[in-house]
């Protein structure tokens, strides 16, 4: 279960409220050797300089989150192919983590599974940190106002390619997009994903414009898509209409049989009848 732009967009939040002017007084990392070898979590002598250092803000972009402390130090977290971030009171059993927080009143934990990045940058090299560059961009995010028809429509007319690579990766138009909210994104608008950009009708844009705005509406008013947990532990009750959830199933609109399909370096399901 991925965390895409809505459920980073969800954590953020909630951390910047909760966490916003506190102290980090102290860390420790649990079953972290292999990923601190990997550098997808920053070494011990590197978190050290986590330690006293003021939270100022936390803000996400993409799938990215990105905690900004005192004296031009940063924590980048992007626990992108599923994770948890979790907030929890002092002398709180806590669940197994792969990095944990103490602050004056109040514990985080963050844990990872699979590829993600638990890492603590100084500002000078913020833009050297892979995934800051990637979602901290000039590519377009769904979630902010700048993500009109018209930019959305003039970035996706620069690319001749097929709708998934144009979608999800590193040749997006738009960040924060992984296969779960593709696999939505193109079943609401009635798209195969076979489809490359270059022959999409004006319509068909207006199409997919609209499912991406619906999608991010509709997956931050239901707090993040199901098997995703905010940082208080609440489930989101956002469940895709279109997926793995699908299998064996029929569309809901044409009750066509949901088909899968090894595309784009993953599987999709698609109704073979809505879907051209």
């Amino acid at each position: 279960m991925s965390i895409e732009c809505t459920e980073a967009h969800i954590l953020a939040d909630q951390m910047n409220k909760e966490l916003k002017g506190k102290t980090i007084i102290n860390y420790e990392v649990q079953n972290s050797q292999q990923l601190q070898q990997k550098n997808f979590i920053s070494k011990n002598s590197v978190l050290n300089q986590l330690i006293d250092r003021k939270i100022l803000s936390v803000t996400s972009r993409g799938n990215t989150i990105l905690v900004k402390l005192d004296n031009c130090w940063n924590i980048v977290l992007a626990p992108e192919y599923g994770g948890n971030i979790s907030l929890y009171k002092p002398q709180t059993k806590l669940p197994k983590f792969h990095l944990k927080l103490d602050l004056q009143d109040v514990i985080l934990t963050v844990s990872l599974t699979g590829i993600g990045c638990i890492q603590a940058v100084e500002d000078n090299l913020l833009k050297t940190n892979y995934l800051y560059n990637r979602d901290f961009s000039q590519i377009l995010n769904p979630l902010e106002t700048d993500f009109t028809f018209e930019c959305f429509i003039e970035r996706l007319n620069n690319k001749k390619q097929n709708i998934k690579a144009a979608l999800v990766g590193k040749t997006a138009v738009i960040v924060g997009v992984s296969n779960s909210a593709f696999q939505d994104i193109i079943y609401r608008a009635k798209i195969s994903p076979k489809r490359n950009t270059g022959i999409l009708s004006i319509e068909e844009k207006k199409a997919l414009y609209k499912a991406i705005t619906q999608l991010i509406e509709e997956r931050l008013e239901a707090g993040g898509k199901n098997q995703f947990t905010d940082l208080h532990g609440k489930p989101g009750l956002y469940v895709a209409k279109m997926g793995p959830n699908q299998k064996d199933q029929t569309c809901h609109i044409c009750r066509s049989k949901i088909e899968k399909v090894n595309h784009g370096g993953g599987q999709v399901y698609l109704c073979p009848t809505c879907q051209k």
